[in-house]
């Protein structure tokens, strides 16, 4: 916010923020308000910080039990996550039929082998 708030709401609003940056912190009047602007700023102070703690307990929880995840990972598998060597190969597998090609297959006489001819030799047994 780069204005400072004019209405109920956004004194709300503001509050909010407050609580959300500083969850544990005892909030005190920011400016002259009315008691119906200053109980809503208080409100918000309050709803903030309610809101950051319990994003920061679910986020704790998180991280001591992830959720199985589908891209690949380097080391050992957690929680049935996918290893990144069956990642490559079934990567491969799939795109090996987009682009596998073969050469094409036209006899060309200008790529055809020369060979002299043999002019006066006979056709002998080798012993």
């Amino acid at each position: 916010m780069s204005a400072t708030p004019t209405t109920t709401q956004e004194w709300y609003l503001a509050g909010v923020i407050f609580g959300w940056e500083a969850p544990q912190c005892t909030a005190q009047a920011p400016a002259p308000l009315d008691d119906q602007t200053l109980s809503s700023y208080f409100q918000g102070v309050q709803d903030g910080g309610v809101a950051r703690l319990d994003f920061e307990d679910q986020k704790a929880a998180e991280a001591d039990n992830p959720p199985p995840v589908s891209y690949p990972t380097i080391g050992p598998i957690p929680g049935g996550s996918v290893s990144l060597d069956d990642y490559v190969k079934d990567n491969r597998e799939l795109l090996e039929g987009l682009f596998h090609q073969h050469m094409p297959h036209v006899d060309l006489p200008e790529y055809e082998p020369w060979y002299p001819p043999m002019g006066g030799m006979t056709q002998q047994p080798v012993p």
